[in-house]
């Protein structure tokens, strides 16, 4: 069967399955799936582990010797496989199969591998299988679910930390999960037993992984708006030039436009757009957040902010930036945020005036 790592517990309290596939990306989440269902097996009597690494294949001549070898003194064993793709051959699928019919209640298989190939759960030797054992993939984690488990890793290292420093864990690591682990323990040394601030943790921590150009249009086109300008700001951490920011922000406001007073555009117009055909779903979903005559009218925004940078008017050019981010992000055209005068934890960053020829 297929679950999800939210029903594993649940499912372990009512017994062992012969074999467990874990499949993700994330070695945090492999790692933490891993570790519940090794206590469990541990508590049923499962006390010697093997190892094999394998390709897809499937294939290993020590394995097929641990799997036959059988004998009434034989202590329950667990065979742990990593896979070094996240798919098999025909011939490893058959293999896989072979392995099943091999294990008995003495032996139980755990499978971890890359994410699984989409549509591999049609599969014929994929059918087989799940009826006989549990396949576990390890999706990355929504906003709200990366709340909950950084609370119940807070928990687990008995931190105290204020709902500040919370929010600044979750902002600078932005979902990566060995990352905030790392964070976490080096916060448990420093601050073993004392009360823990916003203050204390941005000492402490620096992001993991600058951001970059691509991944501030993606979130704008995939319309996430506040980590698109989470992005933005880092990337003004960083010592991005905003000229830069302004002009990858338009490459995808320009097409946005074009789609928008023509949201059915042949093979021909894309290629004179120079558009990806792979790109051509997510910009066009994109373009429908707004009509044609509101896409034109941000280029206004666009044209502010580009006369700020070159010093022909006064203002800050980032604020602009943001707006011009927002409104493409959300769909919205006014934000009540740019008026106001809660400080930001951006505010007092150098900001960097830099002449361009044109945008």
């Amino acid at each position: 069967m297929k679950i999800n790592l939210g029903q594993l517990p649940a499912l372990l309290n009512r017994g062992l399955a012969p074999f467990y596939w874990l499949s993700s990306d994330d070695a945090v989440l492999q790692e933490e799936a891993l570790s519940l269902i090794l206590d469990e097996a541990q508590k049923n009597g499962f006390h010697e582990k093997q190892h094999f690494a394998l390709s897809s294949q499937f294939d290993d001549d020590a394995l097929w010797q641990s799997l036959h070898n059988r004998c009434l003194w034989q202590q329950k064993k667990i065979i742990s496989i990593h896979l070094s793709a996240g798919k098999l051959t025909q011939k490893g699928a058959n293999h896989f199969l072979e392995c099943l019919r091999l294990v008995n209640s003495d032996t139980m298989l755990i499978i971890q591998s890359l994410k699984l190939e989409a549509k591999l759960d049609q599969s014929a030797w994929y059918k087989s299988a799940d009826a006989k054992g549990v396949f576990l993939p390890l999706w990355p984690l929504t906003e709200k679910e990366q709340q909950k488990w950084l609370n119940d890793k807070i928990k687990a290292f008995q931190l105290n930390l204020d709902d500040a420093a919370r929010h600044a864990l979750l902002i600078n690591f932005d979902g990566n999960l060995l990352a905030t682990k790392n964070a976490l323990h080096t916060l448990k040394l420093a601050y073993k037993e004392s009360s823990i601030s916003e203050k204390e943790v941005l000492a402490l921590i620096t992001p993991q992984g600058d951001y970059n150009l691509n991944q501030l249009t993606d979130a704008i086109l995939q319309a996430e708006g506040t980590k698109a300008e989470r992005i933005v700001q880092h990337l003004r951490l960083q010592g991005v030039e905003i000229v830069l920011l302004l002009w990858a922000v338009l490459r995808e406001l320009r097409l946005l436009t074009l789609l928008s007073s023509n949201p059915m555009p042949s093979d021909q117009d894309l290629l004179s757009y120079r558009l990806w055909p792979q790109r051509k779903a997510l910009l066009l979903q994109a373009a429908r957040r707004l009509p044609h005559s509101q896409w034109k009218a941000l280029f206004k925004t666009a044209a502010a902010c580009d006369k700020i940078i070159k010093g022909v008017e006064l203002g800050n050019p980032w604020l602009l930036l943001s707006q011009l981010v927002c409104s493409m992000s959300t769909g919205a055209t006014s934000f009540a945020f740019l008026g106001s005068t809660r400080e930001s934890p951006f505010q007092n960053a150098p900001v960097k005036h830099t002449l361009s020829k044109g945008f």
